[in-house]
């Protein structure tokens, strides 16, 4: 499934495949945004997609020769190596609420212009990132990768055909709702 909003594809640039320094600096620059975003829709907190962030850019660099551009865009690689990296990190362990990012939060609400408006969009995301937690790596990864605009080729990211990716994304979709409706009922 491409995405129609994605942004144009840059071809590698031989400076940094060749260890550039100041072309990977441009190439940090023109993704670590979008990487945030994709791994936040993964349900993980801003902490944790900063430091996987880091760890794919960090693999990008280490790897480097190894990108082809005849396989994958730039974009699709690296999209590749940190939905990798996310993978792993969902799978060796269940994703708990940091108490610290929780104190962060109460205190950016006592700044905020409108507490009232930030605390009810806080507990939206927390919401969502508990419904999102319920689910299995497989869910979510499929969910993140089919919202974020950036990644031109999802099916190939994810190595499954169109047709299969259609299908996965709308069960996923359907066990999200599933989990947020478990959130909204109380508990009998």
């Amino acid at each position: 499934m491409t995405s129609e909003h994605s942004l144009p594809e840059c071809d590698s640039p031989p400076d940094y495949l060749g260890g550039d320094p100041v072309a990977f600096g441009e190439l940090v620059m023109r993704y670590q945004d979008s990487l945030f975003a994709y791994l936040g829709r993964m349900g993980l907190s801003d902490a944790e997609c900063q430091e996987l962030a880091q760890e794919a850019f960090l693999r990008s660099w280490i790897n480097r020769s190894k990108y082809d551009p005849a396989i994958a865009a730039v974009a699709t690689w690296l999209f590749t190596i940190t939905r990798n990296v996310a993978l792993d990190r969902l799978t060796r362990r269940s994703i708990s609420v940091n108490e610290d990012e929780l104190v962060d939060q109460q205190t950016d609400l006592s700044r905020a212009a409108n507490p009232q408006h930030q605390y009810e969009q806080h507990q939206s995301i927390d919401r969502l990132r508990q419904a999102l937690a319920t689910l299995s790596a497989e869910d979510r990864e499929v969910i993140a990768a089919c919202y974020t605009p950036e990644i031109a080729d999802t099916s190939a990211m994810l190595n499954c055909s169109e047709g299969a990716l259609r299908t996965r994304l709308s069960r996923a979709r359907k066990r999200l709702a599933t989990a947020m409706e478990k959130l909204d009922k109380p508990h009998e």
